[in-house]
């Protein structure tokens, strides 16, 4: 085996779970990352040296695998039914529609990979109660990430008190929407956002320092979530109950989204239409690898 890793966990979009490792029945033989690669936009000058680059793109990984699968039984028959059965489970986890997450455990730590398969397994011949299996990914973000996910709490409590007292509403602190995320990679970073604890017609959620920002045009009631993912990108209303619904079509006209957290400093801000209910904001990222 060329790189070297523990195991592998394909998580598919049906659920499922498949190892890929040294345990039966799919075990692993070769395991290839993917290099990055990058497509570059340069102009040539008549008579000059030289060329000048004026945008580099990396290209989508293609991350593949060699190994086998290995069926039970004391027969013939009995090994072949369920190599049968691994094999239809392989394909309903492998459907080159969907996404899933491609998790690679070494030895350093755990890396993952958001990506959908290009095909179904290709099967080779059958030796004894083993089959070979070749399997090749592909990912829209050509960046690992560390498994780990790192979180952030952006609503921090300034104390402060409002006299006279008297028995109506009275704040006795606010809620100040806005933190600092530092990025130390050169890559950007596309968080989760879970904004809850408000109540209003219209939420905001942006970067400082890019400039960009989000508004969702949908009301958010007590005890509810909104949730923001800039890596599909997606908008989620999450009710009390737990139902689920599906609020990006409510994004404002002239929104920024998906946005990023870029390399250094970011001030991340949430703004609302009611001020007397101030949001809690949490991020949540993976830490972005250059390559494995």
């Amino acid at each position: 085996m060329g790189y070297i890793v523990r195991n592998l966990e394909w998580h598919a979009p049906n659920g499922d779970v498949i190892h890929f490792g040294g345990a039966k029945p799919f075990l692993l033989k070769a395991f290839n990352p993917g290099t990055p690669t990058g497509a570059a936009e340069v102009t040539r000058g008549v008579r000059t040296d030289g060329q000048a680059t004026h945008n580099v793109t990396i290209e989508p990984l293609t991350p593949s695998l060699t190994g086998s699968m290995h069926g039970s039984g004391a027969t013939y028959e009995d090994a072949q039914r369920d190599l049968d059965k691994l094999r239809r489970r392989l394909q309903a986890a492998l459907n080159p529609k969907f996404f899933g997450s491609l998790i690679c455990n070494r030895y350093d730590g755990s890396f993952m990979l958001r990506c959908r398969p290009l095909a179904g397994a290709t099967f080779g011949e059958r030796f004894g109660n083993t089959h070979t299996i070749d399997i090749e990914w592909i990912s829209d973000v050509p960046h690992w990430v560390a498994k780990k996910v790192s979180r952030m709490v952006v609503g921090t409590h300034r104390k402060s008190l409002r006299f006279p007292l008297v028995i109506k509403p009275t704040v006795f602190g606010e809620i100040i929407s806005r933190g600092i995320v530092h990025n130390p990679t050169i890559i950007d970073i596309l968080p989760r956002i879970v904004i809850s604890e408000t109540e209003s017609t219209k939420v905001t959620i942006g970067n400082h320092a890019t400039g960009e920002a989000t508004t969702i045009t949908h009301s958010i009631s007590a005890g509810q979530k909104l949730e923001l993912d800039m890596a599909v990108p997606s908008a989620k209303l999450i009710h009390e109950s737990g139902e689920i619904e599906d609020v990006t079509h409510w994004t404002a006209v002239g929104s920024d989204f998906p946005w990023a957290c870029v390399p250094g400093e970011n001030d991340i801000y949430c703004a609302v239409d009611n001020p007397n209910l101030s949001p809690v904001i949490v991020l949540e990222w993976h830490r972005p690898e250059g390559g494995l």
